[in-house]
């Protein structure tokens, strides 16, 4: 069940996807579309960066609960939202690439409707958050947020209002929890080296937000010239 908060932002994304394929006639056919996927840890600022460069290039962001609604049953009537707004050809060709991953997977599953979703979505300019959106988009900019331990422990204990050991478990548990799963969809798409391939790493130890989004920008403007 989502939380109002959690629904208010799935809301706020599915009208700005919208409002994308229904303005996406009027674009160039060979403009190519504005894909970057963020992989961060907790505590390093990846949430902040992310939002920012949304708003900087007027892409939707689509964080990890958003796509985890979107993967899981709960979630059917929003994938066939998303699903359905695409021609024919189009829908063809993602349950192509979603077969040519998983092979044959029921399909009301966690690892078959997630990339589902993803490539749905990469259809229009977007930012990924998490969920491994990198594996599977190799056409986008993969950038990795990190921080040192002790920046990470300093800004949960600021943030949440912890002392050291408690931030320090929260850090240790969602590492766990992330290379987890990584683990796991990674072997379920068939992706075997993943953990180092981002074209950009940034350290947020000594870099603030917005120099942070400035770097990626930039990064972003030189990898599409390149990509042309």
């Amino acid at each position: 069940m989502e939380t109002g908060h959690a629904r208010k932002n799935i809301e706020k994304a599915f009208a700005q996807y919208e409002m994308a394929v229904k303005l996406r006639p009027k674009y160039s056919a060979k403009e190519p579309v504005k894909l970057i996927t963020i992989s961060r840890q907790i505590g390093a600022g990846g949430h902040e960066i992310t939002e920012k460069l949304g708003s900087k290039l007027g892409c939707t962001v689509w964080g990890r609960e958003i796509l985890d609604v979107l993967a899981s049953q709960s979630g059917g009537d929003y994938q066939a939202r998303i699903f359905e707004s695409l021609d024919e050809k189009t829908q063809g060709t993602i349950a192509e690439l979603v077969s040519d991953f998983l092979g044959q997977v029921a399909t009301h599953t966690y690892h078959y409707l997630l990339p589902k979703a993803i490539f749905t979505i990469a259809q229009n300019d977007a930012i990924f958050l998490g969920r491994g959106a990198n594996l599977i988009l190799p056409q986008a900019f993969h950038v990795r947020i990190t921080a040192s331990m002790k920046t990470r422990i300093q800004r949960i204990m600021d943030r949440e209002h912890l002392d050291r050991a408690a931030a320090m478990e929260i850090i240790r548990e969602s590492d766990h929890q992330r290379a987890t799963f990584l683990e796991e969809f990674a072997h379920s798409i068939h992706v075997k080296k993943y953990r180092n391939e981002f074209d950009l790493r940034i350290n947020t130890d000594r870099i603030t937000v917005d120099d942070a989004v400035s770097i990626i920008l930039h990064g972003f403007e030189i990898f599409r010239k390149s990509h042309k």
